[in-house]
């Protein structure tokens, strides 16, 4: 069991309980539930990066306990 801290750069920061082998789509769920916002809004990615694919693992992007990652909504704006 790994902690992802979720930063959402606005001052908000959410501690994820999940798996380093959990895919990124599950993750995501994860965040949803705990942030209250619809899962197809919500990109997920490290700073400077490209967004997170749902299909790979969180440890396929080297994401272990204790890492930060940043959320941003997507919401077709």
């Amino acid at each position: 069991m790994i902690i992802v801290t979720v930063n959402d750069r606005l001052g908000t920061k959410a501690q994820i309980p999940c798996l380093a082998s959990d895919p990124v789509k599950v993750f995501k769920a994860m965040v949803a539930a705990k942030i209250g916002r619809p899962v197809h809004e919500i990109m997920l990615k490290r700073q400077g990066e490209r967004p997170f694919h749902d299909q790979l693992s969180l440890a396929d992007y080297g994401i272990s306990h204790g890492v930060q990652i940043d959320l941003e909504l997507n919401t077709g704006d």
